[in-house]
């Protein structure tokens, strides 16, 4: 699903008249009786309701409008009321407001604070209230007539319904903004816009619903609109086969290079995930001081005991070791637990020219880089994939965390094209910036994934994913795109349905990776998908 920007959403609208002969007057008729349908659908008696509806004079207030007019057609009577004059608007707006007016009803002008004092006095009867006053327009914070209604409307015990978006929300805006409407529930036309998705502040939306007013299609799928929701259906369709005659080696073989002193258990989540995600074949690489800790955690694993340095870190030797161990293997992770050592950067940047298979780095393979992001370069043209949370990708781009966050979608999908590899940035709304310029996220996932160990098992995830895409003969870029979607689309799920068992407060990373085949079931929804 594409998620447009404001300027695209506009465009959308132009096209759908220009080129398709769709007129737009019917895009607002089709919106205001979604509205209606929307309502009906959280309030079983809603002709018993106090209704407000509060129009602003754009074409939000038009839909407004609208829902007041199909109302009135079921007998249900909404005080409507118009921040302005009727003579102020216009357009199509105008044209459903005049309509209105012709059949007899009639609509409350506030112009003033006074006049809205006296109004306001009344919105605590008011069981629904309709927020139609701004659309995805505004750029600037409200201020004056504005602020105080969207003020008394979020002191009310209203169910309170935003048109496209709460007035107030900046719709290309991923950061809270400083004043909006508190929503029970949103109804936005066509498409997610940006904020929908990645603002901050979710609450302020309540339940987002995003309905089709009749833009064809095409419009969407447009190779411009480069941000896109991730849906269940979608990935569902890109789940791998498991076929009765399936070996193990169909699944591929995954290598987590990952570990040191006091570290081990970084690679042991790591690998668990891999396991739990369907790799065929797993192996832990890790220092030669730590491998008997490593091989104790989990019987499926094989482990690897490599050069290691005093500090209990891999070792710069270590490269033609693990050159040898990834001829022949499917995928490769690297970082999880890896420290920080001169000589175990120096190897992450040597394997990082050489390795033979797609290579997942994260954690402290991503450290290495910090200084020295000139050398995130794959000679073997082999995919590569970063998975960096904010604080590791500030330090790669070079900007302070405050700087990256309003605009990481900008700099994750710069650096992914430009260097043609895959970033997955850790965040609110995890991303997943892809070397052909298309973003990709989800809604899924939950605050108690905040905690140590979430991103290992990402990263074991979608190394094993890759490897059982390679296994299968899945390997151009964009059937790699696929295996990273579905990787941190598993993984996201898995830590919800996790949650749903042990709660937010108690939810650890080893619970996420137990949930990993939950996750598959869901996708599904059905037995497992087993080929003759």
């Amino acid at each position: 699903m594409k998620i447009l920007s404001t300027h695209q959403m506009t465009e959308v609208d132009r096209l759908t008249e220009s080129e398709f002969g769709i007129p737009t007057l019917l895009l607002m008729e089709n919106a205001g009786s979604s509205l209606r349908s929307t309502l009906e659908s959280y309030i079983e008696d809603l002709e018993s309701e106090w209704i407000a509806i509060v129009c602003g004079k754009g074409n939000n207030g038009g839909d407004g409008i609208v829902l007041a007019r199909h109302l009135t057609q079921f007998r249900i009577y909404p005080d409507v009321y118009l921040l302005g004059k009727v003579d102020e608007v216009s357009g199509d707006a105008r044209t459903n407001l005049d309509a209105y007016l012709e059949t007899g009803e009639a609509v409350q002008e506030i112009t003033d604070f006074e006049q809205w004092k006296e109004v306001s006095k009344q919105f605590e009867k008011y069981g629904v209230i309709v927020d139609a006053l701004l659309g995805t327009g505004i750029t600037k914070p409200l201020e004056g007539l504005y602020s105080e209604v969207v003020s008394t409307i979020n002191q009310t015990p209203a169910f309170v319904l935003s048109v496209d978006i709460p007035s107030g929300m900046f719709s290309d805006s991923l950061s809270e903004g400083p004043q909006s409407i508190e929503a029970s529930a949103t109804v936005t036309f066509t498409a997610p816009k940006i904020a929908h998705i990645l603002n901050q502040d979710q609450e302020a939306l309540g339940e987002l619903h995003v309905v089709p007013i009749g833009s064809p299609e095409q419009l969407l799928d447009k190779e411009d609109h480069y941000l896109n929701l991730l849906t269940e259906d979608e990935i569902g369709s890109y789940l791998p086969l498991w076929q009765a005659r399936s070996h193990k080696g169909d699944f591929g073989h995954t290598v987590i290079i990952a570990g040191s002193r006091g570290k081990a258990g970084a690679a042991a989540l790591s690998a668990g995930a891999a396991f739990r995600t369907g790799a065929g074949l797993v192996t832990i690489c890790a220092p030669e001081t730590i491998q008997a800790v490593v091989a104790s955690f989990q019987p499926e694993v094989m482990t690897e005991g490599l050069p290691s340095t005093e500090q209990g870190t891999l070792a710069s030797s270590a490269l033609e070791p693990l050159l040898t161990i990834l001829a022949g293997k499917d995928a490769a992770a690297m970082g999880p637990g890896l420290g920080r050592h001169p000589e175990t950067f120096e190897l992450v940047h040597n394997l990082v020219r050489q390795a033979p298979v797609p290579l997942v780095l994260d954690a402290d393979a991503l450290n290495a880089f910090g200084n020295a992001v000139d050398k995130l370069e794959n000679n073997h043209h082999q995919a590569l994939i970063l998975t960096p949370h904010p604080g590791e990708f500030s330090r790669l781009v070079g900007l302070p965390t405050s700087e990256v966050l309003p605009q990481r979608v900008e700099l994750a999908r710069q650096m992914a094209q430009e260097r043609g590899i895959w970033v997955v940035l850790k965040s609110f709304r995890t991303l997943i910036a892809q070397p052909d310029g298309q973003v990709f996220t989800t809604t899924l996932g939950n605050p108690g994934m905040a905690t140590a160990g979430m991103g290992d098992v990402l990263t074991g995830t979608i190394a094993a994913l890759v490897g059982i895409y390679c296994a299968q003969g899945w390997s151009e870029p964009h059937q790699i795109s696929r295996a990273v979607q579905v990787g941190v689309y598993l993984h996201s799920l898995a830590g919800d349905l996790a949650a749903q068992k042990v709660g937010l407060q108690a939810l650890m990373a080893g619970d996420v990776a137990a949930h990993l085949g939950q996750a598959y079931q869901e996708l599904k929804d059905e037995e497992p998908n087993f080929q003759e």
